[in-house]
């Protein structure tokens, strides 16, 4: 591999990952967002606690394949 790919392989990841802490970044704002459950709004449903599961899938799926548990 020649010193031109090294650089570029580099690039690539470096540019992805601060793509990945920007996107980790509106997660955590999103779920700032979400009705709390102590919530003066309105009374949480099914619906709610469906959206609030499929959340935790996908998360729990990101940080075992981050962790190498997948």
């Amino acid at each position: 591999m020649g010193i031109h790919q090294y650089i570029n392989a580099n690039s690539a990841y470096e540019h992805s990952h601060l793509v990945a802490r920007d996107l980790m970044e509106k997660v955590s704002e999103l779920l700032s967002d979400m009705l709390p459950p102590d919530n003066d709004v309105r009374e949480i449903n099914w619906a709610d606690v469906g959206t609030v599961n499929e959340v935790n899938s996908k998360l729990i799926e990101l940080v075992e394949f981050l962790g190498g548990s997948k």
